[in-house]
């Protein structure tokens, strides 16, 4: 049986979420790497930052795909 989790059959306000967490997530890692935009973030020292970064983005994505799939078959 399949569980029903915010991955599987988001709601709107876990979309919102989830989205308001990506967003200022990645925008203050983002910051945080380059100092205010002070020096440049394409840079070896930021290699795991890259991942957590893409990670929230899948994630992110995963989400907001299943939302729109599941308002299409209600």
């Amino acid at each position: 049986m399949k569980q029903n989790t915010f991955l599987n059959q988001p709601t709107t306000k876990q979309l919102i979420l989830v989205l308001s967490a990506w967003f200022i997530g990645s925008v203050l890692l983002v910051l945080s790497a380059t100092d205010l935009f002070t020096e440049s973030f394409f840079q070896k020292d930021y290699f795991i930052l890259y991942f957590l970064i893409a990670g929230a983005t899948y994630t992110a994505f995963k989400v907001t795909t299943s939302y729109i799939k599941n308002l299409n078959v209600s």
